[in-house]
């Protein structure tokens, strides 16, 4: 690249730095009318071209610049300038929500970066970048969270050494990697995120690309801050937020920003602003007409009809949810407003449920359940998915059918655990565990006929449906005193190869390993045929884990989810061991009990795990 044009490339990338796109379109112009450029040259002034049109939020310019750049790098067999046309298109898609396309491509992209030879240029690591940030976004769109951030992690440090005045830096932070952690529940990892990416933007906001950028970013701290029960600053956010989107006049975004502030005056009581804001609403969508605008403006009246004392009000709600839901049951794409639209008329029916005392209407739950079930599959949203299978559990609870109730809740449990949804997963394990201990008392509403009321709050639906509307965070599992018991091993047939006690109490006393094996017996025969993770045996908690064609079973007294963590990092440590492996499958053959000399690096392993 000869020096000139190069000199004029750094003054237009230190332009866009500065969130100076006009001046810098300009400046590329110029450059491609004064100067006679070479085959490279004209590629990197078409990159510019397509990436300064999409940021004035020009998108149709912009995909024709990188279509040409795309056939050109091509022809010129210059693949690195290919991989950045396939970037652009991917973020072009993305924003017009044409997903099925942009995963495509992306295959394409991977394709193309595996068969270009890997160099240590600033170049290379640029272009990795990129592929990396959209790894993560399929990763993160198909609910696989954690996996997501390792993917963020590395395009972020790739792009920091590449350009640290990179735009997709903010842009991964604040849009991306903040809403990855408010899936998770970390939600003061998800405001430290978008308060970087606030920072690093370009102050200026006159372009659409970027006031978009600024309204999601606070748009997920208003969220974060709903959930953390701070409606004041969650308010003050959104209607940030809401002020940047009136300048772009993006009637999707605008409409959402319109529901999100409606709610909080709701939860605050204020029900003349929420009134007030309705009315916004209607006249903006007799601009702006849409079916996605007139949904919103219809869920917006009724979950301001449902909070209303009166009676008439809250049964014109139910008729507009119910004309919602029934209207638009084959379209479980609206993400947002049927979902809201089911979870409102769920609440309604347990309401209904609460003053009737009828056992029926939990018939009329079921069905919406079903389909917010089917919604959160659609949308790949395991969090929901998850909440939702608890809010299944309750009402099994509700009927007092004890071993469904539990066998949701395990399901519950695992969609959430499988998803890096460790947070939640905690607070579901919390749930089995109170369960449990409540048994009896469920038990004997069978026999007392409990009131309704006495059974939902016992079962806490409230919980759940908060949740699932975004009003309440995940509560943090605190680290318990957990006591280890005893842990077995058995083989496949249920036949005893190797016990540890923790305790004197259990070493010492034959009758009480004797009973509790005999008891265990009947437990395992639960585990298996009914899919359960855990039982009660007096006050300590029984967990059994396989490990090939073995079972541990491991008992202890405290909360069962830290303790299932180490169970789990048991059996990984043992079947990674060949010495300790092999030495089990030697007695599973012979049906011996192994002891500890059996096993000399055992203790170890126990100790270092179970008693740390």
């Amino acid at each position: 690249m000869s020096k000139s044009v190069s000199t004029e490339l750094a003054r237009v990338k230190k332009l866009f730095a500065e969130g100076k796109y006009e001046e810098a379109l300009q400046l590329v112009k110029d450059i491609e009318q004064n100067i006679n450029l070479t085959s490279e040259e004209t590629l990197r002034v078409l990159r510019i071209k397509g990436g300064i049109y999409n940021i004035l939020g020009d998108s149709e310019i912009s995909f024709k610049l990188i279509e040409e750049l795309y056939q050109k790098s091509q022809e010129m067999k210059m693949p690195l300038f290919s991989l950045d046309a396939l970037f652009y298109k991917e973020n072009i898609l993305y924003t017009q929500q044409k997903f099925e396309e942009v995963f495509k491509i992306l295959e394409q992209h991977e394709k193309l970066f595996k068969s270009i030879p890997r160099d240590n240029s600033l170049e290379f690591q640029e272009r990795e970048a990129g592929l990396l940030l959209w790894k993560a976004g399929r990763e993160h769109h198909n609910g696989n969270l954690d996996l997501a951030l390792e993917y963020q992690k590395k395009s972020l440090n790739l792009f920091e050494q590449a350009d640290p005045h990179s735009i997709n830096i903010p842009i991964i932070l604040g849009t991306s990697r903040s809403y990855v952690y408010l899936s998770k529940g970390e939600l003061d990892l998800a405001l430290e995120c978008d308060e970087k990416a606030l920072s690093l933007l370009p102050k200026r906001e006159s372009f659409n690309s970027i006031m978009i950028i600024k309204s999601q970013i606070y748009r997920n701290m208003g969220m974060v801050y709903y959930q953390k029960g701070d409606l004041n600053r969650s308010l003050e956010y959104h209607i940030t937020c809401f002020e940047l989107l009136e300048k772009t006049k993006d009637p999707m975004w605008m409409n959402a920003s319109y529901l999100n502030i409606i709610d909080i005056l709701l939860v605050k009581k204020d029900f003349n602003q929420a009134q007030n804001y309705l009315q916004q609403l209607k006249q903006f969508n007799e601009e702006y007409k849409s079916r996605f605008g007139y949904l919103t403006y219809q869920l917006a009246s009724a979950i301001i009809l449902k909070s209303s004392p009166r009676l008439r009000d809250i049964v014109k709600a139910e008729e507009i949810l119910k004309k919602i839901v029934e209207d638009n049951l084959g379209d479980i794409s609206l993400s947002l407003i049927f979902p809201y639209a089911l979870i409102g008329l769920c609440d309604l029916y347990f309401e209904e449920f609460r003053l009737t005392n009828q056992m029926e209407i939990l018939d009329d739950i079921n069905p919406l359940i079903d389909f917010l079930q089917r919604g959160a599959k659609y949308s790949n949203s395991f969090s929901a998915l998850a909440l939702v299978k608890l809010l299944q559990a309750k009402l099994a609870l509700l009927q007092i059918n004890l071993v469904d109730a539990r066998k949701l809740i395990t399901e519950a449990q695992k969609i959430a655990d499988e998803h890096g949804l460790q947070l939640l997963a905690g607070a579901i394990s919390r749930e089995h565990d109170r369960l449990l201990e409540e048994l009896k008392l469920w038990e004997s509403f069978k026999k007392t006929q409990a009131s309704v009321s006495e059974r939902l709050k016992l079962a806490s639906i409230d919980e759940v449906l908060e949740r699932l509307q975004g009003r309440r965070a995940v509560e943090p599992l605190q680290s318990s005193d957990e006591q280890p018991v005893l842990l077995l091993i058995l083989a496949g047939s249920g036949i005893l190869l190797f016990s540890y006690p923790f305790s004197n109490e259990w070493k010492r006393n034959d009758d009480l390993f004797g009973s509790f094996l005999s008891a265990f017996s009947t437990f395992s025969d639960e585990f298996f045929s009914q899919g359960l993770d855990r039982a009660k045996f007096g006050e300590e908690t029984i967990l059994l884990q396989p490990a090939g064609t073995l079972s541990i079973c491991y008992l202890f007294r405290g909360q069962t989810y830290f303790a299932q963590q180490k169970l789990v990092e048991f059996v990984e440590t043992v079947q990674k061991d060949p010495v300790i492996w092999q030495t089990l499958e030697k007695f599973e053959k012979s049906s011996q009990v192994a002891e500890l000399k059996d096993l000399p690096k055992m203790e170890t392993v126990l100790t270092g795990i179970f008693l740390s």
